[in-house]
C-alpha cells in the first residue's frame, strides 16, 4: 500500500495578489460559468498559487488548462523556470559516503539534493574569509 505524500505550504499575505482576485474570477468563470472563488496565494518561497472549486467532467482537461492560462494571465506570471539565478547544471564526482550523506540531509530537509549542496557550497564559498 502506497503512502500519500503530504506537502506542506506556509502562505504569506500579498496585498497585489487580493487585488487581482476579481479580475481572476471573471476569467475563469468565462470557461467554468458559475464557479466559485479563485483565491491567489504566494507561499513563503515565493511561488504563486491559486485554489478555485469547478467540477470538471472527463475528458474536460482542456478546459482545466485553459482556466490555469487565463489565470496566470491575469496574475502576470508564465509557465516555466521560477524567475531567479540561473542555474547551470553541473557533473560532481562525489565519494560515495559523501553522495550518502548528501541524499540523507536533502531527504530529512525536504529539498533536492542539488538545492541542498547549491546552498551549501554557496554559504561556504561567498562567506567571508578572515
Amino acid at each position: 500500500m502506497n503512502k500519500p505524500k503530504v506537502t506542506f505550504v506556509e502562505i504569506v499575505p500579498d496585498v497585489e495578489l487580493k487585488k487581482k482576485e476579481k479580475a481572476a474570477r471573471h476569467a475563469v468563470e468565462k470557461i467554468f460559468p458559475g464557479c466559485g472563488p479563485v483565491a491567489l496565494y504566494r507561499t513563503a518561497d515565493g511561488r504563486i498559487g491559486f485554489q478555485m472549486k469547478v467540477s470538471v467532467a472527463a475528458g474536460d482537461r482542456k478546459r482545466l488548462d485553459e482556466a490555469y492560462r487565463a489565470v496566470m494571465k491575469v496574475i502576470g506570471v508564465k509557465r516555466g523556470r521560477p524567475a531567479g539565478e540561473k542555474t547551470v547544471q553541473a557533473k560532481l564526482l562525489l565519494p560515495a559516503p559523501v553522495y550518502a550523506a548528501l541524499k540523507k540531509a536533502a531527504k530529512s530537509s525536504h529539498v533536492t539534493m542539488s538545492r541542498l549542496a547549491a546552498e551549501t557550497l554557496k554559504a561556504h564559498l561567498l562567506a567571508p574569509r578572515p
